[in-house]
């Protein structure tokens, strides 16, 4: 099925719609997966599109913006939270990571994520879901990952993938 602005969508029972994109992030084009969360019997809404639109509008900007965010939340929330008690692996598991261009290195794009509209109508304009998958914290970096809630444009929630569901 084609959607006016997806593009080429295809509907999956778990989630609701998925389709691939592919966005630049710190200067590098990376495939991405969009999920627009519906329902059963949910076509996707204008309040989907106006989300994602306003994402790929702004988005030179807001990635700067998701950036500084995850920095942020890496130096002050998530490095040394949890890990092994060896000195040398402790360090493999949480590096330093002090620039913008430090961060673009251990951080890969993975998906999008636009919950249903009732979900998210405690949220702000436009809210929706950037999900990464990252090269720190041992073990678990498939599992954890990144997710940045942004509304209005900008950066209102950073934390593990799961706050995206």
């Amino acid at each position: 099925m084609t959607d006016e602005t997806f593009g080429e969508i295809e509907y999956d029972e778990e989630c609701g719609y998925i389709c691939q994109k592919t966005l630049s992030f710190g200067g590098t084009e990376q495939p991405v997966e969009v999920m627009i969360i519906c329902d059963d019997d949910e076509e996707i809404s204008q309040f989907h599109r106006d989300a994602f639109e306003a994402l790929i509008e702004g988005w030179d900007e807001i990635q700067h913006k998701i950036a500084a965010a995850i920095l942020k939340y890496y130096n002050d929330e998530e490095k040394g939270a949890y890990g092994p008690e060896d000195a040398d692996e402790f360090k493999l598991w949480w590096p330093e990571i002090d620039t913008e261009e430090e961060l673009l290195a251990k951080v890969h794009l993975d998906s999008i994520v636009i919950q249903s509209e009732y979900v998210m109508e405690s949220k702000g304009k436009n809210p929706l879901y950037v999900l990464f998958n990252r090269d720190w914290g041992g073990e678990d970096i498939e599992d954890n990952g990144v997710a940045v809630l942004i509304e209005d444009g900008e950066v209102t929630e950073v934390g593990y993938k799961y706050i995206a569901f």
